[in-house]
């Protein structure tokens, strides 16, 4: 897990600037810790459409949730 495959759509810190999360056109969501700039996890959590998938990622400000909205007209939470 080094890089995205795609297009990267969106980008978000979490509160405690520890770790970005990213969300791709290639249908991946990756976190990545900022210390050792490394990716920990990845999500494949969107279909493809018309090209594209994911549109947004999010961090919530204080639990442990992230969301990610896409193309194929979905929100998602995971927890």
């Amino acid at each position: 897990m080094v890089a995205h495959l795609d297009a990267v759509t969106s980008l978000a810190v979490d509160p405690n600037g520890l770790y970005l999360m990213s969300g791709s056109h290639d249908c991946s969501i990756r976190l990545w810790n900022l210390e050792t700039k490394t990716c920990i996890q990845e999500f494949t959590a969107h279909r493809k459409k018309n090209d594209e998938s994911i549109h947004d990622v999010a961090f919530h400000p204080s639990k442990a949730y992230i969301a990610s909205a896409g193309a194929d007209a979905l929100a998602k939470v995971f927890v």
